[in-house]
């Protein structure tokens, strides 16, 4: 006979601990009232913590973003596409304002396809034995240099230094610089984009400083804007977070973009907690739940990704000492500690046991509230609490992770999880995303189910089924749809996926050499043979909520996804496995080896289009030599 487990309401459980501790106890709930308040003083300076790492990446991306707005409109500066000419640049007064206006630029910098460049610099960001070896002049508010190349034998390398209304004081002229723009970072990274890009930290040509450059490409070269990571550093500094606690930016390979630490924390130490933040942050260690030690000092510290422009992330961790936090706590309570002391020895035992009793299975459904937020349903299972309404909550918990388990069987997970986390309910509409679709499809499928029963080709297809969806969400991809035999797929959407063309290119192989095997064994004599069919197509579509109010289908719209199923039909006229765009073709940078399948008008396309068969990955050694798409020509493909 099971025992029955005395359920207890919470109010019954509050009533009898407060008789109890009433009578035992009377003014030992001082105490507990010191640990509540130290509890809440924690807690106050979580939350303090929390809104100051809000503070510190709203003003580190603030400190960024005019270089950036300046970077992106740089196509629109007058003459900014005519080079430099023996008198400078007629640029000049504009990139003077730039830096005047906006203090944290180091230098701006005009560079040419032909190779001529121009720069200038305030005087106020260089190194001043650089300024002496120099020979700068007093009052000399801007360096300016400039090499021009365009139709010379030689180069021609011009330095002035210049007063505040640009009036020249000093020049020098020297033939022969090895000085060449286009083999600079900032230069080949503009080139491969239209909108702006950011380097990595890297030592500047002409001060030697450490900084990172915004870059654009123009019609005629590139235009940059240095930013040292003094000037960086100083700004962090100079924040009030910075005062009692530490502020580091960093990349995510764990290099240092910037950082503050307090002049209180001895030199010996600086390194120590910097190192120690960045490789906890870096490695996945929590810095939201509990106080990190490092070297024996608790520290509490809270991290979050910011954007330094061009769309980096990096990311950024303020943190504080626990001392500085809980001294004032500290030295208030210590007078109460000695009046308390003998409550204490009388009445904490009970009152830990009655706390424990009401605060354990609370924070254990808070737990779980927490993993479900984060979509992990699988927890073990524990024992019941004896408390009636938490007893319910544990009841409609485990009710709700099935059901969200189930759910999770008919819909693509990431918009579950995205659905759990927003705040609105779904409504019918969608958005523009750039995407990668990939259709599949089965040749020959309608004449092998024809010649089966139905519970073999159900047999069949939900093995087919199985290892193609596991290929595919080991690739990220999120499945729109299963239609008879054939699979819909799509990249980058509800979730940003980063390099999604190379992912789904690299899917359709490993689904092509998986299935190989299985399709296969279903050939028997006089049956057409089985074969998968996949189209591959990158570009706009529209991606979001279809269907009613009362029913809603999550899908991709568009020209994009149209492509992709004609090219998957295609395979059966060119006798081939996976067929890809040319736009899906030129995404994935010399990655993956192709054949060129010719050109066609698909149904609904007005104008002929590339089509590629996808052959493999690139080997090696091809892929060291390619500068874009590795694609074969028939006779290297049969050779």
């Amino acid at each position: 006979m099971m025992e029955r487990r005395v359920r207890l309401s919470i109010a019954q459980a509050v009533l009898a601990a407060t008789l109890l501790v009433a009578l035992v106890l009377g003014t030992g709930l001082l105490l507990y009232s010191r640990q509540i308040g130290r509890a809440e003083a924690m807690a106050a300076a979580a939350e303090l913590m929390d809104r100051s790492i809000e503070i510190v990446s709203l003003r580190a991306e603030a400190f960024i973003a005019p270089i950036e707005t300046a970077v992106g409109m740089a196509t629109e500066w007058p003459d900014v596409d005519r080079p430099p000419t023996l008198d400078g640049h007629v640029a000049g007064p504009l990139l003077a304002s730039l830096i005047e206006s906006l203090p944290q630029i180091s230098s701006i910098l005009l560079a040419y396809d032909t190779g001529d460049v121009y720069l200038l610099s305030a005087t106020r960001t260089r190194p001043a034995d650089q300024l002496e070896r120099l020979g700068a002049p007093e009052g000399a508010a801007f360096l300016e240099w400039y090499i021009l190349r365009e139709g010379r034998p030689t180069e021609l390398y011009v330095e002035r230094f210049l007063g505040p209304a640009l009036d020249v004081l000093s020049s020098r002229t020297t033939v022969g610089d090895d000085y060449d723009p286009r083999s600079r970072p900032w230069y080949e990274a503009a080139l491969t984009t239209d909108g702006v890009v950011a380097t990595d930290v890297y030592s500047f040509a002409g001060s030697g400083r450490p900084g990172l450059t915004l870059s654009r490409r123009h019609d005629t070269g590139v235009v940059g804007i240095d930013l040292t990571l003094e000037v960086f550093n100083r700004h962090l500094h100079d924040m009030p977070e910075a005062e009692d606690g530490v502020l580091v930016i960093f990349e995510e390979d764990g290099e240092v973009v910037a950082r503050s630490l307090p002049s209180e924390i001895a030199a010996d130490r600086r390194e120590a907690v910097l190192t120690a933040l960045v490789a906890d942050a870096l490695d996945g260690t929590p810095l939201v739940d509990e106080p990190i030690d490092i070297n024996d000092e608790a520290w509490i510290a809270r991290e979050a990704s910011i954007d330094l422009g061009a769309e980096r992330q990096q990311r950024v961790v303020v943190a504080m000492p626990v001392a500085e936090i809980v001294a004032p706590l500290t030295e208030a309570a210590r007078g109460t500690a000695l009046v308390s002391l003998l409550i204490l020895a009388a009445g904490l035992p009970l009152l830990w046991l009655v706390a424990r009793l009401l605060s354990r299975p609370l924070i254990r459904l808070a737990a779980e509230a927490e993993s479900v937020r984060r979509f992990d349903l699988e927890l073990p299972a524990v024992a019941a609490s004896r408390v009636g309404e938490i007893r319910q909550l544990e009841r409609a918990m485990a009710q709700m992770r099935a059901s969200l388990r189930t759910f999770a069987l008919y819909v693509p997970k990431a918009l579950v999880k995205q659905l759990i986390e927003q705040d609105e309910a779904p409504v019918i509409g969608g958005e523009r995303r750039d995407l990668t679709v990939l259709f599949m499809d089965l040749e020959n499928f309608t004449s092998m189910a024809a010649e089966l029963p139905p519970e073999e080709v159900m047999e069949r297809m939900s093995r087919y089924f199985e290892t193609v969806t596991r290929i595919l969400l080991a690739h990220e991809a999120t499945i729109d749809k299963y239609i008879g035999d054939a699979v819909m797929a799509f990249w980058n959407a509800p979730l940003d996926t980063a390099d999604h063309p190379a992912r789904a290119c690299a899917a359709a192989l490993a689904v092509v050499e998986a299935v190989r095997d299985e399709t296969a064994s279903w050939t028997t004599d006089g049956m057409a043979p089985v074969r998968t069919r996949i189209g591959v197509h990158s570009g706009p579509a529209i991606v979001g909520n279809v269907g009613s109010s009362d029913r809603m289908n999550y899908t991709a719209l568009g020209a994009t996804v149209n492509l992709a199923s004609r090219l998957e039909q295609l395979n059966r006229q060119l006798g081939t496995e996976i067929l890809a765009s040319a736009d899906v073709v030129e995404r994935v940078r010399g990655r993956f080896t192709f054949e060129h399948a010719g050109s066609t008008t698909l149904k609904g396309l007005a104008e002929p289009i590339d089509i590629f068969a996808l052959i493999g990955r690139t080997e090696p050694a091809r892929l060291g030599q390619a500068s874009g798409p590795v694609v074969l020509s028939a006779a290297e493909r049969s050779g």
